[in-house]
């Protein structure tokens, strides 16, 4: 699991950082993993998580093996598919929003939900 998680210990204590999570083991993972400095709130961690991401793991296709499923912007049924990240949650994009710009509006909304859950 990928969360933002702040640093308890050492000179980097208070900052921010996205961290995944496995066993009880927590290491930084995207920018945050490499000469970063760390962020003064979790929704800066998370935007450069997002960064990060739409850089680097952003993939957009087409599943011509899935049924129709409506897109998650307009609601018009599709079969194109993208994801951002590894390991995630597909998303299901028409034509008109398969991009990166549609692939940033709703990882913004599934952060919005997870941080209203987390407050």
């Amino acid at each position: 699991m990928v969360i933002p998680k702040q640093s308890v210990a050492g000179a980097e204590a208070g900052r921010w950082y996205m961290m995944s999570v496995q066993g009880g083991a927590a290491h930084r993972v995207g920018y945050c993993a490499s000469a970063c400095d760390g962020h003064e709130t979790r929704e800066d961690a998370l935007e450069h998580y997002l960064r990060f991401q739409l850089d680097r793991e952003s993939d957009l296709w087409l599943d011509r093996r899935s049924a129709a499923l409506a897109c998650e912007i307009c609601g018009r049924t599709t079969t194109l598919r993208a994801r951002l990240g590894r390991n995630q949650k597909l998303f299901v994009l028409c034509a008109t929003h398969q991009s990166t710009a549609s692939l940033e509006e709703l990882f913004r909304r599934r952060t919005a939900v997870v941080l209203t859950q987390d407050a």
